[in-house]
């Protein structure tokens, strides 16, 4: 029995996808958001639909999604968006090496990191497509914290960080914000580790 091989079929997680998908996506994500966040919502429809109608930046994999950037973008356009992997159907087996922020630390279970994730967002009242949870590490410090990321799909406002911590024998989420995260429950040490400090009374 001869079995042939076609090209046809999912798409390799690392290669970009397409325009037309990735067209989709945007159009999926915003107007998820438009219907979820109507006052947070910074571009106008039109002029967006206009900007993903011609040959889109070619972006790069990133934890969050693929990555599309436009430096020149105005003030009604989106100047960057993250296109979820689930709005694209495919996930990469490797990310480029710039985007992993942290240097300290060592990997989390992908268990842990949605758990995460969905404390996260309740937490901060935001629905599924208005952030990811990237870079989540544990410490090696103190193996009883976590420290993640959380970047925004929409150029809405900017990434924050947040730290959680091992409660009873599950995560719980203990911080997050912009600055002076984790300052007063979270050890000097760990905060270290990650390039972080708290100011000093």
């Amino acid at each position: 029995m001869l079995t042939l091989l076609s090209a046809c079929g999912p798409q390799s997680g690392n290669q970009r996808p397409d325009d037309a998908t990735l067209r989709k996506g945007i159009a999926q994500l915003t107007q998820t958001f438009e219907g979820k966040y109507p006052k947070l919502k910074t571009w106008d429809d039109a002029a967006v639909k206009a900007q993903i109608e011609t040959k889109l930046p070619t972006g790069n994999a990133t934890e969050a999604g693929w990555h599309l950037v436009w430096p020149n973008a105005s003030a009604t356009e989106l100047s960057q968006v993250y296109v979820p992997w689930a709005l694209i159907g495919q996930i990469p087996e490797t990310f480029k090496s710039d985007t992993a922020r942290y240097a300290g630390g060592k990997n989390v279970p992908s268990s842990v990191i949605q758990d995460l994730r969905r404390q996260f967002l309740a937490l901060a009242n935001f629905g599924d497509y208005f952030a990811a949870i990237t870079n989540v590490r544990y410490s090696l410090k103190n193996s009883k914290y976590i420290i993640f990321e959380s970047i925004p799909y929409l150029p809405v406002t900017d990434p924050a960080y947040g730290w959680a911590s091992a409660t009873s024998g599950s995560w719980k989420v203990i911080d997050y914000g912009t600055a002076t995260v984790g300052c007063g429950v979270v050890p000097a040490d760990v905060q270290a580790e990650f390039g972080f400090g708290c100011p000093s009374n």
